[in-house]
Order: structure tokens, then C-alpha cells, then sequence
């Protein structure tokens, strides 16, 4: 399984994740994007999280170790198995989850989230997975990013639930007949100025990203399927994994 060659694994150095809870979670996400981490996005996380997690796209183990602190089992029966294209991220992750709870059962996988997966992982099987703020990183149109919400449902177990954000690159709304858009420039100017400077630096690519293939590819794959914009922030929660050959039910 290829580790992604642009630019974004190479941001994610030891004094970049340092700082990732106070630049991203606390500054970008609420400034910048127009979306709450506590109130929107820690939640989603916690809510979804079952005994047995695969976590894609780590950044810092936030998300994760407030999981397993929300989820108030005990540690011994949790495990969790971290995906990511950054060995600092995923030493990051790890050391965080690991200096609190010493006795989850943790494993690190090196890899791309939207390439076949390694052999390690063919024949696991999980209750929940997440793919947070990953997304508008990946390189490439929106249905090629789509692909690893396939490779994450094909991880799921026939009850597990898949959850997960990202930042779009327009003003999106939604409607009866899906997510239109509302203004092709974001709201605000800071939040122009961080899409365009992070875009250019191959930080984020997802300036035309649409939510209505990530919507498409998600029906696909599950027969519920929740969706929501805030601000700038796509927000997804899928269940009930549909088996090949089956379809989603319409109407």
C-alpha cells in the first residue's frame, strides 16, 4: 500500500503535531471553518465509537483518546487500530492514547487511506471507523477521495458505523434535491485566505470538492445514511453496511 508522496504527510513534523490541538482544533476549525470541535465534531466521534475502532486519518489522537474518555469501559476490553500516512502522527496518536490508558489494546498501520488496503487488514473486521478531517487533504477529485469511504466500509462488520468530517472549499447548502452551493467563496476572509494559502502549499486539496459525490459514494456503500453542513464542515455518519450485490433502498 503506498504512503501519499504530496505535500501532506510531510507537513505533519513532530513541532507541526506540537501545535496541531491549538492551531487546528482550537483555532481552524472554529475560525476558520465555522464548526465547533467540542460541540459539533467531538460527538460525532464519541458517539459512534465501540469497542473495537479502526481510527483513519489520526492527526493527534484527539478525537481518540476523548473517545475512549467518553466512553468510560474499561480499558483492557477497548481496541483500536490507528491508519495513517504520517509516522508522526501515528507515534503522536499512539503516545497520547498510550501515556492515559496504558492497557488499550493499540495497533499502527502505515498507509493510504484511498489505496487498497495492506494484507494486515484484509481480513479484519471492525464495529465503527472514522475518517476525521482527512478528506480535503487527499490529492485529487472528489470521487477518488470516495474511495476510501469504500475501503473503510469494507473493514465494518454488518452492524458497524463509519463517521467522519472535512473541510470544503465552498459555501455549501443543503437541499431537498441535495447540496447545492451558496457561494463559491468561503465565509470570510480568513477563511479565503487559509483555503488558498494551504491549497497552493498542497496542504488541502479540495477547492472543488463536492459533498454530493461524497453522498453518492456513501449511499453506495450503506443503507442509513446522515449528512449535514456547518459552515464549512461536511459531516457524515453511515450504518448499516450493505453486502455486494445489495443496494440502498430508495425512497
Amino acid at each position: 500500500m503506498p504512503v501519499a508522496s504530496y505535500a501532506g504527510p510531510s507537513g505533519y513534523t513532530p513541532f507541526s503535531l506540537s501545535i496541531y490541538d491549538a492551531y487546528v482544533l482550537r483555532f481552524s476549525v472554529p475560525i476558520y471553518w465555522g464548526c465547533s470541535t467540542k460541540k459539533d465534531l467531538r460527538p460525532l466521534f464519541s458517539d459512534n465509537f465501540s469497542k473495537k475502532h479502526i481510527d483513519i486519518g489520526v492527526g493527534t489522537g484527539y478525537f481518540l483518546a476523548e473517545a475512549i474518555q467518553d466512553a468510560r469501559r474499561d480499558p483492557r476490553d477497548q481496541h483500536v487500530t490507528l491508519v495513517d500516512f504520517s509516522e508522526h502522527s501515528l507515534a503522536a496518536a499512539r503516545e497520547r492514547v498510550l501515556s492515559r490508558l496504558p492497557d488499550v489494546d493499540m495497533r499502527c498501520i502505515l498507509a493510504n487511506a484511498g489505496e487498497p488496503l495492506p494484507e494486515s487488514l484484509r481480513n479484519e473486521e471492525f464495529d465503527s471507523a472514522s475518517l476525521f478531517l482527512i478528506l480535503h487533504c487527499m490529492p485529487g477529485p472528489t470521487t477518488s477521495k470516495a474511495r476510501a469511504i469504500t475501503n473503510a466500509k469494507s473493514l465494518l462488520t454488518s452492524h458497524g458505523v463509519l463517521v467522519g468530517c472535512t473541510v470544503l472549499g465552498k459555501q455549501w447548502e443543503k437541499t431537498d434535491g441535495g447540496y447545492v452551493v451558496k457561494d463559491e467563496k468561503p465565509q470570510g476572509m480568513l477563511a479565503g485566505f487559509a483555503l488558498r494559502l494551504y491549497n497552493k502549499q498542497g496542504i488541502f486539496d479540495n477547492m472543488q470538492d463536492d459533498p454530493n459525490v461524497l453522498v453518492e459514494a456513501l449511499k453506495a456503500e450503506f443503507e442509513e445514511v446522515e449528512t449535514r453542513v456547518v459552515a464549512l464542515m461536511f459531516m457524515f455518519r453511515a450504518s448499516k453496511p450493505l453486502t455486494d450485490g445489495q443496494s440502498a433502498p430508495r425512497g
